[in-house]
């Protein structure tokens, strides 16, 4: 194996030894037995391919040995998580151990009621690792009711496997910045379609499709002409024809997600239904991203073969979102950035959309997946370094005592992440005056933490 510069792949910075090698085929390649000091090897190398902030180098597998047919790996870092390899497909395929992929090494003997087992000790819910995971397999898409399909749904919080199509939407939405939001964007009028066609465009699925081959934003489209499109493609071994259509639907009803549109209602009408994310199972609070299977059935017709449902914030901030009680807290959230921006503070929001990792130095890491997250820098003088601050919110919906004892075995897993603060919603007399409260607190503390006040 052998790190290249990415700038210039003709150029070898330098070959892995024998133990790195075999560390990283080790640590990413399915069904392989993780030895305690590959981690540390793995770490290191990725830390050589990426700064924290740019990819400098790419690794490039020997396991192929025709020159430019060599496959190879690049490394990400998602928000705040750690460094972690991407295959890029567009180089070919591995011969080696790393054919069978994985983005990270799981638990040994790891199932899907291990979510509840003990507080942080589950699987962390984790984006798509790997762009051809899009795809469904042959045998396996079609035949399962839902977007259940497979082994590669992530597990969970109360122990049940997350939803395939859920968690590719996720993804897609994470990735294409769809769960983060600068305060200066709080007036920008960006288009939607346009970040998501610019993102789907270098993402690789195999070394002659991409996934904005596949991945389309237009409702109207008719199925047939999509579908003659799919046919045409060169497509991955072993992996189901199929399209994935993503927009954000006026409304939801009997099954059916509707787009207005100049030229009357554009109608999506799933044969497997819609799945809802969320609270909201009644699907009566849009808008709502929505991502739907196209494929052929049985007697090789178009159709929408299954869907899956999200809140949207709004159609100009389409954060995705758990309920409409999260809408609440958004919008009280958007005033308060704004606010703060005039006392010198810029804040960052995220909507997390997977679990977020709290590390221990006594013990494995913990895992929680908050509301959202506030971030933003200390204002200091000129040449000194700002300390970034992280603040956790949460939104409490319910006062069932199932609902606070879950809520508050994660919650003390989130203040490890930052000050944690909670806005109670409900549908009462006293909503205005609780979000007054939570609007002064949420202030306050940006300000003092950023040494304002």
């Amino acid at each position: 194996m052998e790190l290249i510069e990415r700038d210039c792949p003709d150029t070898v910075r330098r070959h892995l030894s024998a133990e790195e090698a075999a560390a990283v085929r080790r640590f990413c390649g399915e069904g392989q037995q993780v030895r305690p000091e590959d981690v540390r090897l793995v770490e290191a190398v990725l830390e050589e391919m990426h700064d924290g902030r740019h990819v400098r180098l790419w690794l490039e597998c020997d396991c192929v040995s025709a020159a430019g047919g060599r496959p190879r790996l690049t490394a990400r870092v998602r928000e705040d998580g750690p460094r972690h390899f991407v295959r890029m497909h567009q180089y070919g395929e591995h011969h080696c151990a790393l054919a069978s992929f994985r983005q990270t090494p799981e638990p040994e003997n790891a199932g899907p009621e291990d979510g509840c087992a003990r507080r942080g000790q589950h699987n962390p819910l984790r984006p798509v690792a790997d762009a051809l995971d899009y795809l469904d397999n042959l045998n396996e898409g079609a035949a399962r009711p839902g977007g259940s399909t497979g082994s590669e749904g992530g597990v969970s919080e109360r122990g049940r496997r997350l939803p395939r199509l859920r968690r590719i939407l996720h993804t897609l939405l994470e990735d294409a910045d769809f769960a983060r939001l600068h305060v200066d964007a709080l007036n920008e009028n960006s288009r939607s379609w346009e970040r998501l066609e610019a993102y789907a465009a270098g993402q690789a699925l195999s070394p002659r499709l991409c996934l904005s081959q596949m991945l389309y934003f237009r409702p109207w489209t008719p199925l047939n002409e999509k579908m003659m499109e799919i046919d045409a493609l060169p497509w991955p071994e072993r992996k189901v024809r199929s399209a994935l259509l993503l927009f954000v639907a006026d409304e939801i009803r009997a099954g059916v997600a509707i787009k207005k549109t100049s030229m009357g209602e554009c109608v999506v009408r799933p044969e497997k239904g819609i799945r809802a994310g969320g609270r909201d199972q009644r699907l009566t609070q849009p808008p709502y991203w929505v991502l739907s299977v196209v494929d052929r059935d049985r007697d090789g017709n178009a159709r929408f073969r299954e869907a899956f449902a999200q809140h949207a914030y709004s159609f100009a901030r389409p954060v995705p979102l758990d309920s409409r009680y999260e809408r609440v807290t958004l919008k009280l959230l958007f005033g308060v950035m704004a606010w703060v921006k005039k006392h010198g503070v810029e804040v960052t929001l995220w909507k997390p959309l997977f679990d977020r990792e709290v590390r221990q130095t006594d013990g494995p890491s913990l895992w929680c997946r908050p509301d959202f997250e506030l971030t933003f820098r200390s204002v200091t003088a000129v040449g000194v370094a700002a300390r970034l601050h992280r603040v956790v919110i949460e939104t409490m919906g319910a006062d069932d005592p199932d609902y606070l004892e879950r809520k508050s075995r994660t919650q003390e897993i989130m203040k490890r992440r930052g000050i944690l603060i909670e806005h109670c919603v409900a549908d009462d007399a006293d909503q205005k005056e609780r979000d007054d409260a939570f609007f002064r607190r949420v202030a306050a503390k940006i300000l003092h933490l950023a040494g304002v006040l």
